[in-house]
């Protein structure tokens, strides 16, 4: 049953004027207070009831005097005595408006953390978003989780490409650029797969990974209910020569400013070609015209997790740079406060 948490038990003893409140399973709560920025989409009440999880809490810090203003949101999910963010989504952590102070985002982090213990939840395990969407903030949370005591459980290097008015072979890399120019002389051509088939596009991907060694993070059925629900969100482009396709990225509108380029997949016959710097051009250029200005092209990591040194060039010589990607985690009742 979706309910509000008894005020009593919920608000924090947050100073200055705030308060925290807590739902359970209903993150359509997030729609009940004015916020003054657009959730990213795996945090957005929408997504996360599409993460089907048996339970999740939804933390809103919100001002105490109204109860009407957003300044922060978590959304936690609880899955065998274990708090998650995100359950299935590339990242999750929270979100949190520059109006709130070190000492405020601690206290919260006090009653989220003390309610997670009264309810049997042992760990925390937050993955954030790449640093280059919001750098301070990223900053801001970054420091509140590590002084209370959270581990980096991981840090990755992701690249993106900063998206300006500049032509997108302004920072191209020579060699990547003799490679684009074979594409297009060879006539290959950038589009995009307007209402794309669920399984062709799948089976199109998973194919390319299995040749690389690769296993794919998510199932057909889940691809489907992407492309389904969230159709302006999740899109599907193309390098092609003639009908043939040559290369494929699935795409995410992760906000308004972000555009994750998820799961490239080249058809190997074209390796010679390398069309993914055609479809990174294409999508560069789409960004453009969106309004878009980071083209997030994610971590570079082998079959085993492991970082893999020849993508991550690759993804420089587009003229990519670094951010960071961290997962936090964190025992509950363990203090490493410094």
């Amino acid at each position: 049953m979706t309910h509000l948490l008894p005020k009593n038990k919920v608000q924090a003893t947050i100073q200055r004027a705030f308060s925290s409140l807590v739902f359970v399973n209903d993150p359509d709560a997030l729609t009940r207070f004015r916020g003054r920025w657009s959730p990213w989409l795996f945090n957005t009440p929408l997504h996360v009831v599409h993460q089907q999880a048996e339970q999740v809490y939804t933390f809103v810090l919100t001002d105490a005097e109204t109860q009407q203003e957003l300044h922060g949101f978590f959304h936690l999910f609880v899955q065998n005595q274990q708090g998650i963010s995100p359950l299935r989504a590339s990242f999750g952590s929270f979100e949190v408006a520059e109006v709130v102070s070190h000492a405020d985002f601690s206290v919260w982090l006090n009653s989220i953390e003390s309610f997670a213990v009264s309810h049997g939840i042992t760990s925390l395990s937050i993955r954030h978003y790449p640093s280059c969407y919001h750098p301070a903030r990223s900053s801001f949370i970054k420091r509140g989780l590590v002084r209370h005591g959270f581990q980096i459980n991981q840090s990755s290097i992701n690249h993106y490409i900063s998206v300006t008015s500049q032509p997108f072979e302004t920072e191209l890399h020579a060699s990547e650029r003799r490679r684009l120019r074979k594409c297009q002389l060879a006539g290959f051509r950038f589009e995009e797969w307007v209402a794309p088939d669920a399984k062709q596009v799948y089976q199109f991907i998973a194919h390319n990974r299995q040749r690389l060694g690769y296993s794919l993070s998510f199932r057909e059925e889940q691809l489907r209910l992407w492309l389904t629900v969230f159709p302006e969100i999740f899109r599907v482009f193309c390098v092609k020569n003639g009908e043939e396709i040559a290369s494929l990225g699935l795409t995410v509108r992760v906000g308004k400013n972000v555009l994750y380029h998820f799961c490239p997949a080249d058809n190997l016959t074209y390796r010679q070609y390398s069309p993914s710097v055609l479809l990174t051009k294409g999508l560069y250029e789409f960004s453009q015209q969106e309004g878009v200005t980071i083209l997030d092209l994610g971590i570079s990591v082998d079959a085993t997790g492991q970082p893999k040194a020849s993508l991550a060039r690759f993804k420089r010589n587009l003229g990519a740079q670094e951010c960071d990607k961290w997962h936090f985690e964190r025992k509950i009742g363990i203090s490493t406060k410094m």
